[in-house]
């Protein structure tokens, strides 16, 4: 694969869902790279086009350049881009070759990992610590011990941080394709795939080409950073209105982060909200358990748990229980009584 070709397939799939011009997507690729010139990207998009891999489509006076998902070659063109993205890593930080290849020996052979992506690798890596989304087959708590087990062991002998989010197929296409703002849009934007890179972008194209729209998302949402005008607006949405405040339109954002964003406030009656907005409706206990981890609000979140657990038993909800067991968290205790009568208040619970 030539360059120029790696660069737009690069940037392409880091932009993926959102509609680039070649003006757009040459200033992209400069961002990315340091050097883009308009001739080269036009011209080579034509070729590609012409091979369809990407399409042009016209919008006014421009042209629109995606991935194009029907395409039989491009599946292995954007296997050959992580494998790409994952040798200029380990050019760059040769320190990883071992932890890498700890952590691919390990994996390789557990039928139960469909892929491992290693999430905004230069940004964490300068953190000492390391963001993995692992992709399974399925949910099986022994698997998930398995996995904790291999990376609290790659932790020890490499003193990092490694911080993992186990999802199933579905979940992550689901999240992917979501109206609502969430980490898995982030994740996309800036990843390499250590581990089964064909069967990662298999899924998303198979996905593409059954009609799903996904699109990642750029800029990071931090949740000590969610405004107040967003926070009251989705807890609205989750079944928890407020007193007082007046509820303005604002962007959606996802159950956990919304969870992660209260936890991280001093505000007690916000916290005492979240086990209301997890009683209703479906909640991915993994993305949640992820995020409290990775800010540090585990201990809180266990204490929440534990008080919802008491006056609403549910399986997924002791088997979320159990996998923040296993990460050796000091329990922060909730005030038992106030969230049994807020649960009751909000008809969370009978």
């Amino acid at each position: 694969m030539d360059e120029t070709t790696f660069r737009i397939l690069d940037t392409l799939t880091r932009e993926i869902g959102r509609p680039l011009s070649i003006l757009e997507l040459t200033s992209k690729i400069k961002e990315l790279h340091e050097t883009a010139y308009y001739a080269n990207t036009y011209r080579q998009l034509r070729n590609m086009a012409a091979h369809g891999l990407i399409s042009l489509t016209k919008a006014g006076k421009s042209a629109i350049a995606s991935l194009n998902p029907t395409s039989y070659l491009l599946i292995d063109l954007l296997t050959e881009i992580e494998l790409t993205r994952k040798r200029k890593l380990l050019q760059e930080r040769p320190e990883l070759n071992l932890i890498f290849a700890d952590l691919d020996k390990q994996c390789k052979d557990l039928d139960f990992i469909k892929s491992i992506s290693m999430i905004r690798p230069e940004k964490n890596f300068k953190l000492n610590r390391i963001e993995l989304l692992i992709i399974l087959r399925n949910h099986d708590f022994s698997n998930i011990a398995k996995i904790h087990e291999i990376l609290r062991g790659i932790q020890r002998r490499y003193n990092i941080r490694i911080d993992y989010l186990p999802l199933q197929t579905a979940e992550l296409l689901r999240m992917l394709g979501s109206d609502e703002d969430n980490p898995l849009k982030e994740m996309l934007a800036d990843k390499i795939c250590l581990l089964s890179a064909q069967s990662f972008w298999g899924d998303i194209l198979d996905s593409m080409r059954e009609g799903l729209r996904i699109r990642s998302e750029e800029k990071e949402i931090y949740p000590s950073k969610i405004g107040e005008q967003s926070l009251t607006y989705n807890l609205a949405r989750f079944g928890y209105r407020e007193f007082g405040p007046e509820i303005r339109q604002s962007r959606d954002i996802c159950k956990e982060l919304l969870a992660a964003s209260l936890l991280i406030s001093d505000d007690a009656r916000r916290i005492e909200a979240i086990p209301i907005i997890l009683a209703k409706g479906k909640t991915n206990w993994h993305l949640l358990i992820f995020l409290t981890e990775k800010y540090g609000l585990s201990g809180r979140l266990f204490g929440l748990l534990k008080a919802l657990y008491h006056y609403k038993p549910t399986k997924d909800l002791e088997e979320a229980i159990k996998l923040l067991e296993l990460t050796d968290v000091k329990e922060t205790k909730a005030d038992m009584r106030s969230i049994g009568e807020k649960l009751r208040l909000y008809d969370a619970i009978r």
